[in-house]
């Protein structure tokens, strides 16, 4: 399991446990489910600590690394997913997106198997699991990606699965026509679970079947038995026209689903004007994969005062304190460069007098 931690960034300030994931046995490559909101605001630098520790029952836990990730690498990297290399080996991923400004409610479901086909071998039966998955947009988000993971049911080819509460945010954007996958899965306690079968679906579709609907689950080309839906409904989706806060999530590995960039459409309750659309924001443009350039452009014409003038915004200081272009070059580079798609960042000039002839754009270096 690992234990997400959000760092302190100002000395009056102390770290917060977030929380920690679910518990992944005999798996090295563990694909958690669990996801953690915090607060973010862009411009400033957020870091989180993840540590993966080993569950040891009778002893005590064994730590197996940590890595620490700063929120504007992760948000600006490919798909929004970053990697850092433990330095006893391995690599820890995470990925980051915008929460939804509002809840689309908990998906309660609850479904049972019948006469799924046993893929345990002629002398036992079959564990099976289910797993709720969802692709994300972007680089690296069209596969299957786990959002719940039920509990196994031992020795049962006709298992009830015990209730799923699932985010519908986290599970669908909001979007209850968006493609699911539900895939079945026997447990194995070595970690190497075999598949059963799978189906596509989505939350209006499992709404639809509560009660009395079912799924055929196919392994290749080949139904490997019934899944019937017997309870699903949504509960507790935030209906109101205010805005609310934003928050951002993360979550330790690429697959593991996290609070999505989601939003409603507005909705008139009482006959009035509706609520106008929200103006994205910057993390929004970043999240939707627009892909930015960092560009530096500096003014050198005479307005900028003599350079050999101390104070003055050309002046190189001897004691190396930054004039006024490095501090704002410093200041805002730092942040944009994070988001950069290529890390190159092209530094032009104008109004310089060189040769001549008075320069308005030219390649500085």
């Amino acid at each position: 399991f690992a234990i997400v931690t959000l760092l302190a960034n100002e000395p009056n300030e102390t770290p917060r446990v977030l929380g920690k994931t679910e518990v992944i046995k005999n798996s090295l490559s563990p694909n958690w489910t669990t996801t953690f909101l915090f607060d973010y605001e862009l411009g400033k630098e957020t870091h989180v600590n993840v540590q993966v520790i080993d569950e040891v029952r009778k002893t005590s836990d064994k730590p197996m690394g940590s890595a620490v990730f700063e929120i504007g690498d992760v948000l600006g990297s490919p798909g929004s997913v970053k990697a850092k290399k433990f330095k006893k080996g391995g690599i820890l991923y995470a990925r980051v997106q915008k929460a939804a400004p509002k809840s689309a409610g908990k998906l309660a479901l609850r479904l049972r198997g019948i006469k799924l086909k046993n893929v345990e071998g002629m002398f036992n039966k079959s564990d099976p699991f289910f797993e709720a998955r969802r692709t994300y947009d972007g680089p690296g988000g069209g596969s299957w990606t786990p959002v719940y993971r039920s509990q196994h049911v031992k020795n049962n080819l006709n298992p009830k699965w015990g209730p799923a509460t699932i985010d519908v945010n986290t599970l669908c954007d909001g979007d209850l026509d968006r493609r699911l996958q539900v895939s079945i899965w026997d447990h194995e306690g070595d970690g190497k679970h075999d598949s059963m079968g799978a189906f596509e679906t989505t939350v209006n579709e499992l709404l639809k079947a509560a009660g009395s609907g079912t799924f055929t689950p196919k392994k290749g080309s080949k139904s490997s038995g019934t899944i019937a839906v017997d309870e699903c409904k949504i509960t507790g989706a935030d209906t109101s026209t205010s805005e609310t806060v934003i928050v951002n999530s993360a979550a330790a590995d690429p697959s593991i689903p996290v609070m999505p960039v989601a939003q409603f459409g507005n909705m008139n309750l009482g006959g009035g004007a509706a609520t106008p659309p929200r103006k994205p924001t910057f993390v929004d443009y970043i999240s939707g994969n627009c892909e930015l350039n960092m560009c530096v452009a500096i003014d050198f014409t005479g307005s900028n005062g003599d350079p050999r003038t101390p104070g003055t915004l050309h002046h190189f200081s001897q004691s190396g304190q930054m004039n006024g272009y490095e501090k704002a070059i410093v200041g805002v580079g730092n942040i944009l460069a994070k988001y950069d798609t290529d890390q190159r960042f092209p530094v032009y000039g104008f109004g310089a007098k060189y040769d001549g002839v008075v320069r308005h754009c030219f390649q500085v270096g």
